[in-house]
């Protein structure tokens, strides 16, 4: 090509001969490669421009649920993936150099991508051979958290691309953390903290320098290092690379000679973990922490699961485990399943709830959660006898009652206006009794006189002042001090937790707080609300302290004898009285308050007797009480031994009355004990039978299933049944998540019929 006789590229070249015709002059070569730099950074500029950052991969953005005890034991975790990020200010700066020292020594003064290096991984990568090193600690987060583990060409430039652009808007700690949170090291884990968990059973902030230095030597082949324990030669490289490690820290000059040799090195923690009492146990109180937590956060439970929460909770796991070392050593080690057909179907729940401030330190709902995950102690119902005399009694001081005064004991008891009678325990008749004679031998015949006398409606409202919920059509009911009710032991317990508080109610909770990257989204309040006056309370406790002191609950007495009130209660089956369904005792000492239930239930959900459980005489005093009280003795073990306080504490407020399910608000009680007002308790005895009708208060139990709908329950592969429990009435959780398995529901009873219900003790 000539441009005005001369050409534009002078080749071959004009006026030579020979050789050096075809000989290319400087000024050709210069131009040529002049030409292909521009080209090479043409295109190197138009590959930089037409990468960008991608969104950060949804695995990277996804860390799972943490819940945590009070004590911040895990009780357990639930996600996609086992991940939790940290703070690089958490991890400590021996461990931060020993992966330094394992993946990139010159990393705070290097470029974000080391071109060797590349180059040597991709063409030993395209070549087939092995995993390379190479890529600064900047190109691995960028392949973690970005890209994936393809090995290509392409792959490789973009990984380089990125690194760069990311170094362009990330300061060098946070490449770093970010690193560090990203990268997997075996066992399931993904990211520093979480690898502490899984390989030394410790947060990453306690982490030595020693085991430090085998996370950091993990990073170079997780999945073989994670058969080093089985496997002598993984276990021999994996001590080969923790050395490297050491050495590479004795170089950056982060770790003396002397105190690198003195290094040993450090003992993993054992995997698979093997399973304990604790798997078993913990899934209970995680579910709970869910539930309660999705209701409280507005929350998902798959925003939960997957957002790198933290749940911070009320339980205590020593506090479980011993109520599951009580269950077992009193309940189900006592039973031989092949020998008593009655042993096959036992039940047993335990709650426990810190007076006045509504923390709920246990919910025991089973053995083994694997086996049934219904949690009997806050999702089921059950009827709790004669336990629910407790308000009945705090209805009648609140309408200027005292336990001095006396009723009829003789069995049974005529219901005035009708035919139906109600007996006492085995038809014994005790005469004229004193209401607290009554309540310590848990008399029947005593206790519906004394709702009947005040009106039932109070007793109902004195219920629900406590926080135990109770339906308007059973608020009339005049077995209603016997326990006809839908109710759970969280809800017991926290009822009575109401008396030990001097007339504090405060409704149940589980969740702390919720927080997410260390910063709270959720903090709980507990509101108080002052049900009795403390003076009513304090009767209340007294009157409960003769049950345990000289009556049917003197087996949770404590082996320290510290103070203990409460009251034992028991249901009985349909049919003549004699096949006892259940056993309570609901107590308290003056830090906690304990409701424990024994019940007989088959895996279809029918109610069964649990006459001879064990082999043994069963009942509230004789069965539930001892376990009430070896739990208890564990529970308040290394604590002082307080004593109930009776203060007046006249500077607390006076209670709001309760307004019914009705719409009646009751008459303001009397708070002078002994001095009952006119309007209030100067009703007339009901009259004795004088006739020979016989209608008999006769319990028809429904049973084996939630309040709140139909029966939903099918057959489930672990030999329970599912079912959709039933709201506690606390507000403090949702029924949601699984559920196999119920508690009982009481029976409903109406005036002059002979319908089902609890009776006795």
């Amino acid at each position: 090509m000539a441009l005005g006789g001369k050409r534009f590229i002078d080749y071959p070249r004009r006026g030579k001969t020979g050789v050096r015709r075809w000989i290319p002059s400087y000024r050709l070569i210069g131009a040529v490669f002049l030409a292909f730099i521009m080209l090479l950074t043409g295109g190197a500029w138009a590959v930089y421009a037409s990468i960008s950052i991608p969104p950060i991969n949804e695995s990277v953005t996804q860390q799972h649920l943490t819940v945590v005890d009070r004590n911040g034991v895990v009780l357990g975790r639930r996600g996609p993936e086992i991940r939790q990020d940290v703070p690089l200010s958490k991890v400590p700066e021996g461990v931060q150099n020993a992966f330094l020292s394992a993946e990139d020594r010159n990393y705070w003064s290097e470029s974000a991508i080391s071109l060797t290096g590349t180059a040597r991984a991709v063409l030993n990568d395209i070549g087939g051979g092995d995993t390379q090193g190479g890529s600064t600690i900047t190109q691995q987060y960028v392949k973690n958290a970005y890209l994936t583990d393809e090995r290509s060409l392409s792959r490789k430039i973009k990984e380089a691309v990125i690194a760069m652009k990311i170094s362009d808007k990330q300061s060098k700690g946070e490449i770093f953390q970010g690193y560090l949170n990203t990268v997997y090291f075996g066992r399931g884990a993904s990211g520093v903290q979480m690898a502490a968990r899984a390989w030394f059973s410790k947060d990453v902030d306690q982490l030595s320098v020693a085991e430090g230095a085998v996370l950091a030597s993990l990073v170079n082949a997780p999945s073989y290092f994670e058969t080093a324990q089985k496997d002598p030669q993984a276990m021999a490289k994996l001590k080969g690379r923790w050395a490297y490690v050491l050495d590479g820290m004795v170089t950056m000059g982060k770790l003396s000679k002397s105190d690198r040799d003195a290094l040993q090195f450090p003992s993993l923690a054992l995997w698979p973990r093997p399973s304990s009492d604790q798997d078993a146990q913990y899934p209970y109180l995680v579910e709970a922490a869910i539930a309660e937590a999705q209701t409280k956060t507005g929350l998902s439970r798959e925003q939960l699961v997957t957002g790198g929460y933290t749940i911070k909770t009320t339980f205590d796991a020593k506090m479980q485990d011993a109520a599951a070392a009580a269950v077992k050593n009193q309940i189900t080690d006592q039973l031989d399943p092949a020998k008593r057909d009655v042993d096959k179907y036992v039940q047993a729940s335990v709650a426990t709830v810190v007076p006045g401030d509504g923390a709920v330190r246990v919910l025991y709902g089973g053995d083994d959660y694997a086996k049934q995950a219904f949690n009997a102690a806050w999702q089921g119902t059950l009827s709790p006898g004669s336990s629910f005399k407790t308000f009945a009694l705090a209805a009648y001081l609140q309408a200027g009652g005292s336990v001095s005064d006396t009723f009829d004991g003789d069995s049974p008891y005529r219901v005035p206006g009708g035919n139906t009678l109600i007996p006492n325990e085995g038809g014994q008749s005790y005469g004229p009794v004193s209401v607290q004679y009554a309540l310590n031998q848990s008399i029947n015949t005593a206790f519906v006189e004394l709702g009947e006398k005040i009106g039932m409606t109070k007793v109902a409202d004195a219920a629900r002042a406590a926080g135990v919920p109770v339906d308007v059509k059973n608020q009339n009911v005049p077995a209603l001090p016997l326990g006809v009710v839908s109710t759970n032991p969280e809800q017991m317990a926290a009822a009575y937790a109401t008396f030990a508080a001097h007339g504090q109610q405060v409704d149940p909770y589980t969740v702390t707080s919720v927080e997410q990257g260390g910063k709270a989204v959720y903090s709980h309040q507990s509101l108080a609300k002052q049900a009795f006056t403390p003076d009513i309370a304090d009767q209340v406790t007294r009157a409960l302290q003769g049950v345990v002191v000289d009556g049917s609950g003197a087996g949770a007495a404590l082996s320290d004898g510290r103070d203990v009130a409460g009251k034992t209660g028991t249901t009985d089956l349909p049919g003549d009285g004699t096949k006892l369904g259940s056993a309570w005792f609901v107590g308290y000492t003056p830090g906690l308050s304990t409701a424990v239930a024994v019940w007989g239930e088959k895996d279809d959900g029918t109610l069964t007797a649990i006459n001879g459980l064990g082999g043994k005489t069963v009942g509230g005093g004789a069965l539930a009480a001892p376990l009430w009280s070896a739990y208890m003795n564990k529970a308040v073990a290394g604590t002082p031994a307080q004593s109930f306080s009776f203060s007046a504490q006249n500077n607390q407020p006076q209670p709001m009355n309760p307004v019914s399910p009705t719409g009646s608000t009751p008459t303001g009680p009397s708070t002078t004990q002994g001095q009952p007002s006119q309007n209030q308790t100067g009703l007339p005895s009901p009259p004795k039978p004088t006739d020979g009708s016989t209608q008999t208060y006769q319990p028809t139990a429904t049973g084996g299933r939630p309040t709140g709908g139909p029966d939903t329950s099918s057959k489930s592969s672990s030999g329970g049944k599912t079912n959709q429990p039933s709201s506690t009435g606390s507000g403090s959780k949702s029924s949601s998540g699984p559920t196999t398995g119920t508690v009982p529901n009481p029976p409903a009873t109406t005036s002059g019929s002979a319908t089902g219900g609890p009776v006795h003790n």
